[in-house]
């Protein structure tokens, strides 16, 4: 330091570089200097020869006294003698500067730290935990069902989220829409999701799987990539488990490409049109998907038995009394679904099946015969039927092109749009051949609009969607809510119409699925929620992905519904095996029913996945089968691949 500086300055600046090193270092000085006068003092007691309670002390007992004295003031009520008493005073004024000193600052330093804990920005030192990066509507539904997963195990169950986002709201938000946590533990930090430093603070190497999200913002996609490439920057990367949602399927795509395929990255756009698309052809196949990718009820699992080991597949359909098979898992991880009957399992090959549990799992020698049913005299109708579209977004045209797959020639498609928000020329699609597409054009009364093309044309299937990007989400929801509401009331208006319309609605804000259903959405609500499911399944179970790849990829094998018509004529009395024996006889894997008529809320009652086979159920001909077909049988132009060649949508 030059000397011009005056010594004051000096002494000055030290003091205030010890303050600056922070509430450690100004303890670890205030206690030397107390050492420094309690020694010092101590020592001149016995120097001095200062009697101390009439005695003559040395430095070990007067350092002794002293130090007692900085600490409690009522030590020097019994001093005589007035340099006994002058040197006390000192001591003891002394320590009372220390001793507040002290108090303040540990009093601040833990007050400082219990901040700094609020904020999130502490180390996370756990292992076996599920990591969520990010932050959007989904990670509700997505800890809810890693909740449901985590259920009846015997260790501890820990999520942890980091998101830069304030940890007391966060936390508030997951209490509120969160309400059960059980057993699970759930740890939430702030910090920047793709910042390689902030990343390390939640440990992602230890933990089980990692789940990436994108805000809920026009960039979410870009959040998601950062994300990942944050946690590419360790080389254990490679054995980590990542699931990651992408809203674009060229996103998607370009990120399974930058991690060499390590990372399961969700196409939500074409998730939720294909579903979409997929429940507007069958009434009640949206809840279906919804009961397979959730965690409750019934679940996709793999059956590995010896017993298995030169079967054929064919016999196996029947020999599950609780169970459905529906494909084969080889060695190598491939997944084909509905397979030839006269497959013969080897060493290393799992069953896929679809059920409720693997705990009353019973693999019979032989298959059971059912009682044989008639054959049927008709082949059913599976003709979609009109379908009106109520609204306009970029998904819209993937749901027209999944709908054309399967579409017959001149099936009839007409869309409602308000001529404020989109033009017809946006609405037109291309590539679209067997559809007969027509537009009809409102301003503010698309509501009404809807009664009167319902009334005309007479719809069975209704689909309301969102303007997603052309208003906030809040705004497009209450146009749903409103279409929602006109709709219902044209079916209490026209009951002998309603009986064979059913109604798809999307909603952007998971917190409106409720109001929908409220205002009317009487078969399924698209929502993030589909994404959110299959999150969950793929974080907890990976090898889930190829099954799932399957059946909402356009090759392999898709989820349908067929009249029991299709397949037999139904007659009382008869066991739920033998209308598996019948779908199987056409090369088609049942794995239940659903009765028709229902609608709303008594849909989920009317939907019953894997039954057991030795149950009568009273079905009639226009009843539906829930099973898995080949594509090509639907689709006879869409691509073969083996499901182990792709990923999951």
């Amino acid at each position: 330091m030059p000397a011009r500086h005056s010594f004051r300055r000096r002494i000055r600046y030290k003091f205030d570089t010890i303050l600056a090193r922070g509430t450690f270092a100004v303890i670890l000085w205030l206690f030397l200097i107390t050492a420094c006068v309690v020694v010092v003092t101590g020592t001149l007691l016995s120097v001095f020869d200062i009697a101390v309670h009439g005695r003559q002390v040395g430095i070990i007992e007067g350092i002794w006294q002293n130090m007692l004295r900085s600490f409690e003031p009522a030590a020097m009520e019994a001093d005589t003698g007035w340099p006994l008493r002058l040197q006390s005073l000192l001591v003891v004024i002394f320590g009372i500067l220390v001793v507040s000193s002290l108090i303040g600052l540990i009093a601040s330093g833990i007050e400082r730290r219990v901040d700094e804990l609020r904020k999130g920005r502490s180390e996370v030192l756990e292992s076996g935990h599920v990591l969520i990066l990010g932050w959007s509507e989904k990670i509700f539904p997505i800890i809810s069902e890693l909740v449901l997963a985590h259920k009846g195990r015997e260790h501890e169950s820990i999520i942890v989220v980091l998101a830069d986002h304030d940890k007391i709201e966060m936390e508030d938000d997951i209490r509120a829409r969160v309400r059960h946590l059980g057993k699970t533990r759930l740890v939430v930090r702030r910090g920047d999701p793709s910042s390689p430093a902030d990343v390390a603070l939640v440990a992602p190497y230890e933990s089980r799987s990692v789940i990436a999200l994108g805000n809920n913002h026009i960039d979410g996609d870009a959040q998601v990539i950062r994300s990942v490439l944050a946690l590419m920057d360790d080389d254990r990367f490679t054995d980590l488990r990542v699931v990651a949602d992408c809203a674009m399927p060229e996103n998607a795509d370009a990120l399974r490409e930058a991690t060499g395929g390590h990372a399961i990255a969700i196409a939500s756009s074409d998730l939720i049109a294909r579903v979409t698309a997929q429940a507007c052809r069958h009434t009640g196949l949206g809840t279906v998907f919804e009961e397979i990718l959730d965690f409750g009820g019934v679940d996709v699992y793999f059956h590995d038995d010896p017993q298995l080991v030169g079967r054929r597949f064919g016999d196996l359909i029947l020999s599950y009394e609780v169970s459905s098979p529906i494909g084969v898992r080889y060695p190598d991880g491939v997944v084909d679904l509905n397979p030839p009957d006269d497959h013969v399992l080897g060493d290393g090959d799992s069953v896929v099946l679809v059920t409720d549990s693997m705990t009353a799992l019973v693999l019979h020698p032989e298959p059971i015969q059912p009682a044989p049913v008639a054959p049927s005299v008709t082949n059913g109708d599976l003709s979609a039927g009109g379908i009106l579209i109520v609204g306009w977004n970029p998904l819209a045209p993937r749901i027209l092109h999944e709908l054309e797959k399967w579409a017959e020639p001149g099936a009839r498609v007409r869309v409602l749009i308000d001529g404020g928000l989109v033009t017809e020329e946006q609405v037109a699609v291309p590539g679209i051949e067997k559809l007969d597409i027509s537009v009809t054009t409102t301003y503010n009364t698309a509501q009404h609009k809807v009664a009167e093309l319902c009334l005309a044309e007479q719809y069975e299937r209704v689909v309301v969607l969102c303007y997603r990007g052309m208003l906030s989400a809040e705004e497009a929801d209450a146009r749903a809510l409103m279409t929602l509401l006109q709709l219902r009331q044209f079916r209490q208006d026209n009951p002998e119409l309603a009986g064979r319309m059913s109604v798809l609605t999307e909603v952007l804000d998971i917190r409106d699925v409720h109001l929908a259903r409220v205002a009317g959405a009487e078969d399924f609500i698209v929502s993030e929620r589909i994404t959110a499911l299959m999150l969950a399944q793929l974080a907890e179970i990976p090898d889930r992905e190829k099954v799932f790849a399957d059946l909402f990829e356009t090759w392999g094998s898709e989820l349908s519904m067929r009249p029991v018509s299709f397949y037999t004529d139904p007659k009382p009395g008869t066991a739920y095996g033998s209308y598996v024996a019948a779908a199987h006889k056409v090369g088609h894997l049942a794995i239940g029913y659903r009765k028709t008529g229902a609608r709303g809320k008594e849909l989920a009652t009317a939907i019953e996945l894997d039954p057991p086979k030795s149950r009568v159920v009273d079905l009639k001909p226009d009843d539906r089968l829930i099973v898995v077909v080949p594509r090509a049988e639907v689709s006879p132009t869409a691509a073969t691949h083996r499901a182990g060649e792709a990923t999951v949508v």
